[in-house]
């Protein structure tokens, strides 16, 4: 795969994510009547966490591709 600034861009972006991610789960629980277990909390939680793990690691692989390409200095 060719990395660009454009790439680069979107993962950057991509990274963010994780607010609205967070947000969806608060509204999930406080907003609603019958709301979110303890079991859900944590599930969505977990999942969200290895997400943004996988999400910062290709963001520092497309960072990296770039400087060997001599792309981004």
């Amino acid at each position: 795969m060719k990395y660009d600034r454009f790439k680069l861009e979107e993962l950057i972006t991509s990274v963010g994510q994780i607010t609205e991610d967070l947000q969806v789960v608060m509204e999930s629980h406080f907003d609603t009547e019958k709301g979110l277990t303890e079991d859900q909390i944590m599930n969505a939680i977990i999942g969200m966490q290895q997400l943004h793990e996988c999400r910062c690691d290709a963001l520092s692989n497309c960072m990296e591709k770039m400087i060997k390409q001599g792309d981004l200095k």
